[in-house]
């Protein structure tokens, strides 16, 4: 009862703290019109009070790179943005077009610097690789997830290889991110489970344990073979990670 008591208040405070970002930021906005740099500066003040909120215990290993680069990381849940946009406060992310759709939080993304992409559309792709060369031109580095999904396998699925044809086109680096949760059910890959159902259950615990991993920067010439290295780093850290954390219990049908 309590937990399920904490978890509601914990949206609650989520939901308060959505509406409170974007009231202060469409205020700056009409004063002084629209700006990325606001908008990143409102998620990274968003992502910083939320995870003292919903006591998200994040450890974090490695350090981004000191130049614009692309990011390209595992997902596991709605909350993986928001656990690494405290450590890249100038990167935008891509992010699926059907977040646009959602009340408050489909404008505070496209707000904060979300690139949508209807990952299903030729098209969108291809407008969204020139939207994502465009920013790194621009000075700002690119968060991206390429499995496309939340997945709860203990490794990664397959990634998509758009993001590595344009990194290796433009002659960007890409970074492997690598994150971890202690509990298998924080993974939001059962979509018979609503979003307020999920999200309530995830902020019901006491603490939230994520690990976080930065590796070096790759630069690669070939596409399968960039695409290859980067996602064997992640599995190799996501092993690891489950690991330190004591065993994340997946469910049989994933386990090696």
């Amino acid at each position: 009862m309590i937990t399920k008591i904490r978890g509601i208040i914990r949206f609650g405070l989520f939901i308060s703290l959505v509406v409170y970002n974007l009231s202060v930021y469409m205020l700056k906005s009409l004063i002084k019109g629209r700006d990325l740099d606001n908008g990143l500066r409102m998620r990274h003040n968003f992502a910083t009070k939320l995870a003292k909120w919903v006591g998200a215990d994040i450890d974090v290993k490695g350090t981004p790179y000191e130049k614009p680069a692309f990011y390209v990381s595992n997902h596991r849940n709605y909350y993986d943005p928001a656990a690494v946009a405290i450590d890249l406060p100038k990167a935008v992310i891509v992010a699926n077009a059907d977040l646009a759709d959602w009340p408050l939080l489909g404008y505070a993304t496209d707000l904060a610097g979300v690139i949508f992409v209807q990952r299903n559309n030729r098209e969108s792709r291809a407008a969204t690789r020139i939207e994502m060369a465009n920013a790194l031109k621009k000075g700002y580095s690119v968060l991206i997830y390429p499995e496309g999904l939340n997945a709860d396998h203990p490794t990664t699925v397959e990634f998509k290889p758009g993001t590595f044809a344009t990194a290796i086109k433009i002659g960007t680096p890409i970074v492997p991110i690598a994150v971890e949760y202690a509990v298998v059910e924080d993974a939001w890959a059962d979509k018979s489970i609503s979003f307020v159902a999920h999200v309530t259950r995830f902020f019901s615990k006491r603490k939230t344990r994520i690990k976080v991993r930065y590796g070096e920067p790759i630069f690669g010439k070939d596409v399968e073979s960039f695409r290859d290295e980067c996602r064997v780093w992640i599995d190799k850290n996501l092993l690891e990670m489950q690991e330190e954390l004591g065993g994340v219990d997946w469910p049989a049908t994933y386990k090696a």
